[in-house]
């Protein structure tokens, strides 16, 4: 990811899956509440309704049997006794009249004295379920009461109502309805839900789902909220609801409404998600490899123009095309190399007329020199002569001698100026540097002796291409300016010279203990006409430096006063390097 193309084929792949991901998430999200807040509604509308209705049906069946309590018919066949199955026949009447399921009379005790033959055998204040003429009805039984279906199969919906006379209570007609699987099934006909209802132990007591289905516990969630369960292997959201119909009334009834449309819309839209997510990746990528490359591909090209112009090759001119902003500074570079041709071109021919100028005036300044001398001995034999001195010819032998002494200076400055003027390009050949440092080694073979240089051994195999002859004249300069260095001290200095391989190069290091040299003096080493010496031209050191560069190499000078000369020459052992 460090490349400036792959960061943009990141980058436009982020941008296209990016908002496509998070716009189908928040949409997912948006049909999942949509569809639970729908579930919730219906299970309102239907279980609140259901509420509703259970309490006005309630209300109509306490009136029914309040006035059933007055009817003089029943107390009459009640209270006078006498066989009941005339009794028994008349509660049959009046139930199907009223629309009960259970209808039946029970005295003061609670024991029943007649029933109306419904199949409800319902379990009234404790007494064994299987021997419902045992049963006893609560004795204040004046509300709403809810009472399991013997097996389980349901719950009753009791109320009670007191069979008065002489203003006393002489029984009670006891009355309600089943709420079991059947009574479900026709509310789920209306609802269009799974229906559950359970006791206030959380019994499941009646409902539509199939028998062999386990069924969840009671849902945690408040009423009138919807929560997720699974059922059979098929999602619903579950509602509970409470059947407030009077106190003690604990019972429940939860509503189950199938998510599986709402969950295929969901998986469907998340596989197109997917799906166009995949889609939109491969365009993004596809369009970021082209736009990658209409950008990287430009600055690459820059970014290699701009290393040929840092190594000087500044002819060659920049024909880029691209985007606009590129081509601005595709312009600008252009204008910078133009400008640095010309002012290169400037600068070598300001170098050259500078150079040949110092060098007329460092001529002319070595040469009238050594003129003073030859024209104040020729005015001396001539004024000799004339006088006829009787030491003229040993004035005469002087003065040749000072004027062959001076042309020989002349003719040795003139040759340092010659070579440093013509220095040949180098051959290069593959030599060795132990035997390099050999043949220096040769010639200073007295300075060796008097142990005032020491010439170190490298490995034999190390071999340097390079021009032995112009090599080998660097050394030879080095060498001779750390002797003479250590000449002057007391008791003598000592100099080196040595060679080793570090890495792909070869360094060369000479070394002194001699006085140093001050930050002016190695500021100005290699300035042509500089020199430490009084009698040195100055050139030495520029003629060393160019063959350097010439070899691609470098070369370092440490130096404090008091603490000696290091001398460090880097030049790359293979010539391909140097290309």
């Amino acid at each position: 990811m460090n490349s400036l193309r792959s960061r943009l084929i990141a980058g436009a792949a982020l941008i296209a899956v990016i908002p496509l991901a998070l716009s189908m998430f928040l949409l997912s999200r948006q049909i999942e509440t949509t569809v639970r807040r729908q579930a919730e509604a219906r299970l309102g509308a239907a279980l609140g309704g259901l509420q509703s209705d259970l309490r006005a049906e309630t209300d109509r069946i306490a009136q029914k049997l309040r006035l059933l309590g007055e009817d003089p018919v029943l107390k009459r066949l009640y209270l006078v006794g006498g066989d009941r199955r005339e009794l028994t026949d008349y509660l049959a009447e009046r139930k199907f009249l009223l629309g009960l399921d259970v209808l039946y009379v029970a005295d003061t005790e609670g024991v029943v004295e007649a029933d109306a033959g419904s199949s409800l055998r319902a379990a009234v204040g404790g007494r064994d379920p299987e021997r419902p003429v045992e049963v006893r009805a609560p004795r204040a039984l004046s509300g709403i009461a809810l009472v399991p279906v013997v097996g389980d199969s349901g719950l009753a919906v009791i109320i009670g109502a007191p069979i008065r006379y002489a203003r006393r209570s002489a029984g009670t007609v006891i009355g309600g309805l089943i709420l079991d699987g059947a009574y479900l099934e026709r509310l789920k006909q209306v609802g269009g839900m799974e229906l559950l209802l359970r006791d206030g132990e959380d019994r499941t007591m009646a409902r539509t789902l199939d028998a062999t289905v386990a069924l969840p516990a009671r849902a945690d969630a408040p009423a009138g909220t919807a929560s997720r369960v699974v059922v059979g292997g098929r999602s619903y959201l579950a509602g509970v609801y409470p059947l407030a119909l009077g106190e003690g009334t604990d019972a429940t009834v939860t509503g189950l409404v199938p998510t599986e449309g709402a969950d295929a819309t969901i998986g469907a839209l998340r596989i197109t998600s997917l799906v166009l997510g995949g889609v939109g990746l491969l365009i993004a990528v596809l369009l970021g490899s082209i736009w990658s490359a209409q950008v990287s591909r430009p600055v690459e090209r820059l970014a290699a123009f701009s290393r040929t112009v840092a190594r000087g090759e500044w002819d060659e001119p920049l024909q880029i095309a691209s985007v606009r902003e590129l081509d601005t500074l595709v312009d600008a570079l252009e204008t910078m190399r133009r400008d640095l041709a010309t002012y290169r071109d400037k600068l070598v021919t300001s170098e050259r007329q500078a150079a040949w100028s110092q060098m007329a005036r460092r001529v002319a300044h070595e040469i009238r020199n050594p003129l003073t001398p030859i024209a104040v001995s020729i005015e001396d034999v001539r004024r000799s002569y004339e006088q006829g001195r009787d030491d003229f010819p040993e004035i005469l032998r002087l003065a040749v001698r000072t004027i062959a002494e001076e042309v020989s200076t002349m003719n040795r400055l003139l040759q340092e100026f010659t070579d440093f003027a013509r220095v040949p390009a180098p051959v290069i050949a593959p030599c060795r540097v132990a035997a390099l440092l050999e043949e220096v080694g040769t010639l200073f073979g007295r300075e060796i002796a008097e142990g005032r240089l020491a010439v170190g051994t490298p490995a034999p195999d190390l071999v340097l291409d390079a021009d032995a002859g112009q090599l080998r004249q660097v050394l030879v300069n080095l060498a001779k300016n750390a002797v003479e260095a250590v000449r002057g001290n007391a008791p003598p200095g000592r100099a080196s010279l040595s060679a080793l391989a570090d890495g792909d190069d070869v360094v060369f290091t000479v070394q002194d203990d001699g006085p140093g040299l001050s930050e002016e003096q190695r500021a100005n080493l290699f300035v042509p006409g500089y020199s430490t010496k009084p009698d040195g031209s100055g050139l030495g050191l520029t003629i060393v430096e160019r063959i350097v560069s010439d070899h691609d190499g470098t070369i370092a000078v440490e130096s404090r006063p008091g603490a000696g000369t290091v001398v460090r020459v880097r030049v790359p052992r293979e010539a391909e390097r140097r290309s």
